[in-house]
């Protein structure tokens, strides 16, 4: 069985699918929730984030400079805290969506970073001390270890926070949880209906 050591590097590894390599659609919630959900030994959990996930994030694009939350981190911490803490899904499930939004910020920051430092890397390129296929490669690896990093520290430090208020809360706040964990694909599948039916406006 993977450590999480082993679970975030996975994750991290799947979620380069997003934008950086192949986008083979392999870091789709519901693709990393049935992978997650196979390895920790309930694949039917590991499904259901996934959809949930898919249906929350479905009216989300990433169109140019949006940067939309992690699907990918939202199922992956979901149902990791689930299986590292223990802690129900319908609680864990919230705590992915808080991790999926922060995550977003981070590619922010690294894309920004980027944008600094295009004039150097263009000179580098013009004088040939570096090629296209290093600078791929070292943002590639840039990316890799940010989210592994940011996966590994929300695990360790979310993890024993949120347990302990897992715990500590009051059952009329775990039904109000539970109740919203149900229904927020609903809200997903209302939003992508408004979405289709919303008809142009005429000229």
């Amino acid at each position: 069985m993977l450590s999480l050591i082993g679970f975030c590097a996975l994750v991290s590894l799947l979620e380069l699918d997003t934008t950086y390599v192949g986008q083979l659609l392999i870091s789709r919630p519901l693709i990393i929730g049935s992978i997650l959900g196979a390895l920790t030994g309930n694949l039917f959990l590991g499904l259901q984030v996934g959809i949930f996930t898919e249906l929350i994030y479905i009216d989300y694009l990433p169109i140019g400079g949006v940067v939309p939350p992690s699907g990918a981190i939202t199922a992956a911490v979901a149902i990791l805290m689930n299986y590292c803490f223990s802690m129900d899904i319908y609680f864990a499930f919230f705590v992915g969506i808080l991790c999926g939004q922060l995550h977003a910020f981070l590619e922010k920051f690294l894309r920004s970073y980027r944008d600094k430092i295009l004039d150097t890397i263009e000179l580098d390129l013009i004088d040939h001390k570096i090629t296209p296929g290093k600078v791929m490669f070292k943002n590639i690896i840039i990316e890799f270890a940010a989210t592994w990093i940011f996966l590994f520290l929300a695990m360790i430090i979310f993890g024993p926070l949120f347990t302990y208020l897992h715990e500590d809360i009051s059952e009329k706040i775990h039904v109000a949880f539970k109740f919203s964990y149900y229904i927020a694909p609903w809200i997903g599948l209302c939003g992508l209906f408004l979405s289709f039916s919303t008809k142009p406006k005429e000229d």
